[in-house]
Formats: C-alpha cells, structure tokens, sequence
C-alpha cells in the first residue's frame, strides 16, 4: 500500500509527464522526418538537456521564495520589474498559443473517436471539448490532479499498445539519417514538446514543502516524458518514414490501418486533457497570485482567449507550436535561467542542479536566444 509520501511523490511525477506529453508530441515524428535521424537526434538531447535544466532551475526558484508566485511574481521579485513584463508577455503569450492548438488537434481526434458513432464536423467536436475543459479549469488543483493521474495512466496503456502494435512495421529503410527539407524545423518543435514547466510550480503546491521529493519527481517526470516523446517520435517515423504527416495520426492510419488511428486519436485525446487542464489551471494562477485577480476573471483570462483565438481562425498546429516552442518558449527558457542566476545570488545557492556548472546556463541563453532570432526572421521571411 503506497503512503501518502510516495502517493504524492507520484501524482506529482505524473502531473509533469502529463504536462510534457501533449499535442507537440504529435509533431515530433513529422519534425524528424524532415530533418533525418543523425540531426533530429542531436536537437533531441541538446533541447532536452536545456528542458530538464528549466525545470530543476524553476523548481530551485520555488523552494527559495517563500511566498506561492508563479513564474511572472517570481521574475518581479528577483530579476526586476522590468522582467517581470518579458517573462509575463512571452510565459502567457507561450501558453495561449498552446492551448489554441490543443483545442485544434484535440477536437480533430475526438471526431475520430466519435463521428463514426454521432456524425458532425471537426469544428463541432473543438468547439464542445474547449467549452468542457474551460468549465473544468475552473475547479481546483487537487480535483485535476487526480483526473490527471487516472489519464496519465491510460495514456501510458495506450503508448504501450501503440509501441506493440507498430514496432514489427518499423522498417529500417525508412530511417534516413540525413534529409534536410527544413533543417530548423525540430527546434521550435522539440522546444515546446519538451517543456512541462507549467506544471512545476504545481507540483510544489502537491508536495507542500517536501523539497527532496520535489527534486527527485521533476527528475523522474522530466526523463519519463521525455523518453516517451522520443520513442513515440522514432516509432512513428520508423514504420511511416517519408510520408510521415504533421499529426502523425493520419500517416499511421494508412500503413497500419483504422484501429491504430482510433487508438492513436484516443492517445492524443487523453494527452491533450491533461496539458490543456494543466496549463489552463496554472495560467488561472499565474493571474490570481502574480497579478492579484479575483478567481473568476483570473479564469475568464486563462480560459476565454484561447477559445477567442481559434474562433477567429487559427488552423495549423505544426507553425503555431513551432513558433510559440522557439519564441515564446525560447524566451520564457531564458526568464528561468536569468531567475534562477538571480535567486542563486540572493539566496546563495551554491550548488547547482544536478551539479552541472553554470557556464551552462549561459551556453543555454545563447543557444535559446538565436533560436528564437532564427525563428522569427523565418517566419518573416515567409509571411513577406
């Protein structure tokens, strides 16, 4: 029988898995495809790295303050209020654009799961589970904690499933080990697909002051979602390799058939609940304790604009999380470091994360930083 330490200890380690794997990671495959194994790979543990950082960094931040902030409060406080509006635009802009695209993939594998059985169109199935999971984000952390737990554990059957189901169709001439189509394109993806950071602060408030099983779960939850993303990224490239689609779902169904795309869309529905409640919750926080609103428009915040935007129009998954993964999350990376450099200062922290030397952090600053500036003169190339 588990005690209520490990209980915690594990709600909060899948509070973190859920967190990382969410729609990005349907566009992971599609990333290695256009880049080839030998380049994706190098993204993969370079970008994963400098994730698993932001979350020890943001969880050191935490312990350190002894007031509940979220990400902006925490900047205010110890990088200045200058800061403070860098990392709000860039933390609450990176997660906006996020759950648009929650809300577009998300609805698109319900209507896989349901049309068979109630008809309708795509825009129908996105419309009802954005206004169901806006109710949702209302209610407390616990309550979706403890959903979230139960999906994670179905998400991981299906993972299980999938792997099994796919692995003896995965062929090794479908590997190529360089094909530069769009060489950056991984960046921007493989930088939003990894990051949980939203549910890191979340995971303090679970574990109420526990700092050594704080540690050791955003540990064990960074390395877990991210091996999960990279097996689910190979696997699917493995058995679909050139004609790999932007979902993954699609290029699934036509070599393996309907039920791997059923199983498939009820994966990613299941992964899309838990980051979209999760981020929801946290950007409802993020207004209640950094800006000192009231609950309901705290909420109103978090919820309304992203169903705001995609009514107005949004469409594409893969550029939005590209871009939002590169700029805003590349931004939001650097808050972290620049935060945790402060708190180190002022709360003389004198041993790292993970031991690793801070000339790291600085590596990871510049890295972060031409990552963003590549991407946004990409993105102005094509728009002009």
């Amino acid at each position: 029988m588990l005690t209520k330490e490990n209980r915690e200890f594990w709600l909060a380690s899948a509070d973190l898995v859920g967190s990382i794997i969410g729609v990005g990671i349907f566009g992971v495959p599609y990333a290695i495809s256009r880049v080839g194994l030998a380049p994706a790979l190098i993204f993969f543990f370079v970008l994963g790295g400098i994730q698993l950082l932001q979350h020890f960094y943001l969880a050191e931040a935490a312990m350190a303050c002894p007031d509940k902030l979220r990400l902006t409060g925490l900047v205010a406080r110890y990088v200045g209020p200058r800061a403070r509006w860098v990392a709000a635009v860039a933390n609450i802009c990176g997660l906006w654009v996020g759950m648009v695209a929650y809300i577009i993939v998300g609805g698109e594998f319900l209507s896989v799961l349901l049309k068979p059985f109630l008809g309708g169109q795509p825009f129908v199935y996105q419309i009802a589970w954005a206004l169901a999971a806006t109710a949702i984000i209302y209610f407390s952390l616990k309550v979706i904690t403890r959903l979230g737990f139960l999906t994670v554990s179905a998400l991981i059957i299906a993972f299980l499933l999938i792997f099994i189901r796919a692995t003896p169709a995965i062929h090794a001439a479908n590997f190529a080990l360089l094909d530069l189509k769009d060489v950056f394109l991984p960046y921007g993806v493989l930088l939003f697909s990894l990051s949980g950071y939203p549910a890191i602060l979340e995971m303090e408030d679970i574990l109420e002051g526990k700092h050594e099983h704080y540690r050791r779960s955003v540990l064990v939850g960074s390395l877990v979602g991210a091996f999960l993303t990279l097996a689910f990224g190979l696997v699917v490239y493995g058995v679909t390799g050139a004609a790999t689609t932007e979902d993954a779902v699609t290029g699934l169904k036509t070599v393996l058939g309907g039920n791997i795309a059923t199983l498939a869309a009820l994966l990613g529905f299941l992964a899309i609940v838990n980051c979209y409640l999760r981020v929801g919750v946290y950007l409802r926080h993020t207004f209640q304790y950094d800006f000192k609103l009231r609950r309901f428009v705290a909420w109103l915040l978090a919820a309304a604009v992203p169903v705001g935007v995609f009514l107005l129009g949004a469409k594409s998954f893969v550029s939005m999380i590209s871009f939002s993964g590169a700029v805003f999350g590349g931004v939001t990376a650097i808050m972290i470091v620049l935060l945790f450099l402060a708190v180190a200062r002022k709360e003389k922290i004198d041993q790292p994360p993970l031991a690793v030397p801070r000339s790291l952090a600085y590596a990871s600053i510049a890295i972060l930083a031409a990552g963003a500036l590549i991407e946004i003169v990409s993105s102005a190339a094509k728009v002009f």
